[in-house]
């Protein structure tokens, strides 16, 4: 019985000793293994946040934006009200949206401004979202880097019970250590560790604790700051790449987007225009019809006036197809759904216009305002995004060339430091032990630089490749400028032709009109004025259009076309429309 009793007793305190054991165990690895995926997101979130905010005001100049990496709500809450009524729904609510002033009507139709247009642009649009998300991944990478040069802390903890029925012990283990790499190659670490025994029968223990500290100096291969630095380099210029590289996609979209947004209201006026021609012709072969009857026309020209009837209507038919086409790709170019229904502000026509006139009566060159050919090209060197990162992608080749030159020289590296050993076991008065330290230099020849000699040679021709990339974006930027105004004086020409030309078409339809009745002119004289008349109407809509679209690729070429937050550009005297 009293044998039975110590055996259980025995149990107790194995079972007693493992809890305890399990408790410290848990206790001291809960702090380090709590990094859920929330966490994750969260912390990387914050950090790409911040490191992307910092460098975007760096290089654009803002002051107030903070850097958002998530799409827009009310982006995909706009969606699903525009399918919505699509469908036919009642009472379709459109979301609120920033900088959108748009409403919309009891039919579901989404009333939209140039303005709104790219506000909502910039919102709804996917490679919008994608250059933004380029530019977080850049921040974390960025992120990592530094990291690198921070000083790095691990530890492991073990606890183990083991033995046998008679005798058994609790061991526990742990160690921490620490790590430091500095801008010359210096590397620092360092390591404390203690075992702890105890047996679960006797009392008796044992104590042991090891340290160590080494040093590790590259004085030849893989020393110097601008070697050991490099892969932090390249993180913070990529960040600001995918940064430059997002506000030329803004300028080159901004303009895109308008350039669409005139599509479809030129496409719209020109099925408006083929209307009105259709009725004209449809007067013009009624009173063929009854001059015809009346013997005051012969049937060839009644004919005629029948024959250009039926081609009005296909006109007709198809300028409809056209404007209908044009909007379905405004809406899929502006991150809506093709089957949305929206109208765009044809007043936004009638602005451009009066100023466009306003223009052509106070300046008599079409590049009054601009600088000249050189200083505009000088311009463009300097402020162009694209042209900034081809330089710096230049730059970062040439700079590359020294780290990989620095992979042909021998290997010589100073290690050394101190550590030290204790340990006491129950019964001893103090621990026992050594210290020992330790000073080596380690040199490798370069026996075998292989790989290196021909990295190296491959590097040289890198950077050849990169200068003449270079040369050849400089070439395009100042060959663009200069077609940019060429085709800005063009535009300006060809608008005051039009001009000139829907002038004269209204006095040949007034004057062949009058004609026609007095028997001094025939149906095809009509007919062809009306022609006539219909091309000069749309002539003077797309020479409009194109000169406003002209004058504004010439600033986004130059690198001068500043967009704000909205997505909407701001002209150099505060303007923000057209």
């Amino acid at each position: 019985m009293s044998i039975q009793a110590t055996q259980t007793g025995r149990l107790k305190a194995v079972f007693r000793s493992i809890g305890y054991v399990c408790v410290w165990a848990a206790f001291c690895c809960a702090p380090m293994a709590c990094m859920t995926p929330e966490r994750a997101v969260r912390e990387s979130d914050e950090t790409a946040t911040r490191l992307a905010t910092a460098y975007w005001r760096e290089q654009t100049g803002v002051t107030n934006d903070v850097f958002d990496v998530h799409r827009p709500a009310d982006a995909l809450t706009l969606r699903v009200a525009m399918l919505a009524a699509a469908r036919g729904d009642q009472r379709v609510v459109f979301p609120k949206i920033p900088h959108v002033e748009a409403a919309g009507s009891s039919n579901g139709v989404l009333r939209l401004s140039l303005k709104d247009a790219l506000a909502l642009a910039a919102r709804n649009d996917r490679a919008y979202q994608n250059h933004k998300e380029a530019i977080f991944n850049r921040a974390l990478d960025l992120d990592y880097q530094q990291y690198a040069f921070e000083t790095t802390f691990s530890g492991m903890i073990l606890s183990i019970l083991d033995g046998d029925f008679g005798t058994k012990t609790a061991t526990g283990r742990g160690n921490a250590g620490f790590d430091k790499t500095f801008q010359n190659g210096t590397k620092v670490a360092g390591m404390l560790a203690a075992d702890l025994v105890t047996l679960l029968r006797e009392d008796w223990r044992s104590a042991a604790f090891s340290g160590d500290l080494s040093v590790t100096v590259p004085l030849l291969r893989g020393a110097g700051r601008d070697v050991v630095m490099e892969p932090l380099t390249q993180a913070e210029r990529n960040l600001v790449y995918a940064i430059r590289q997002f506000e030329y996609y803004r300028q080159t979209y901004a303009v895109s987007v308008a350039n669409s947004y005139f599509s479809v209201l030129k496409a719209e006026q020109v099925a408006k225009n083929s209307v009105e021609n259709h009725h004209r012709l449809e007067l013009n072969s009624k009173r063929a019809d009854m001059m015809f009857k009346a013997g005051r026309m012969d049937r060839i020209q009644m004919d005629q006036a029948h024959t250009d009837l039926l081609g009005a209507e296909e006109g007709v038919i198809s300028t409809r197809k056209s404007y209908q086409s044009a909007l379905d790709n405004f809406k899929v170019k502006i991150g809506l759904p093709p089957e949305g229904k929206i109208e765009l502000d044809n007043g936004e026509l009638t602005v451009l216009e009066k100023k466009m006139e306003k223009i052509r009566t106070s300046t008599q060159d079409a590049l009054e305002g601009f600088p000249s050919e050189f200083e505009a090209c000088r311009i463009a060197l300097t402020e162009r995004h694209d042209l900034f990162v081809t330089r710096c992608e230049y730059e970062d080749v040439a700079r590359n060339v020294k780290v990989v030159a620095d992979r042909l020289r021998p290997d010589l590296t100073l290690k050394g430091g101190p550590s030290f050993n204790r340990k006491r076991q129950t019964g001893e008065g103090s621990f026992r032990g050594d210290e020992i330290w330790d000073a080596t230099a380690q040199m490798d020849l370069p026996w075998n630089r292989r790989a290196e000699r021909n990295a190296f040679r491959k590097q040289l021709i890198s950077l050849e490749q990169a200068r003449r990339t270079l040369e050849a974006k400089e070439d395009e930027v100042k060959q663009t400028i200069r077609d940019d105004m060429r085709g800005l004086e063009a535009a300006r020409a060809s608008y005051e032709n039009a001009v000139r030309a829907m002038t004269v078409a209204k006095q040949r339809v007034s004057s062949n009109d009058l004609f026609l009745q007095s028997g001094r002119s025939s149906m095809r004289d009509i007919l062809e004025a009306e022609s006539a008349l219909l091309s000069a109407r749309n002539s003077l809509c797309s020479a409009l259009v194109n000169w406003w679209m002209s004058d504004l690729e010439l600033r986004r070429d130059m690198g001068v076309l500043r967009i704000g937050e909205s997505g909407m550009w701001v002209l150099p005297n505060g303007e923000h429309h057209g």
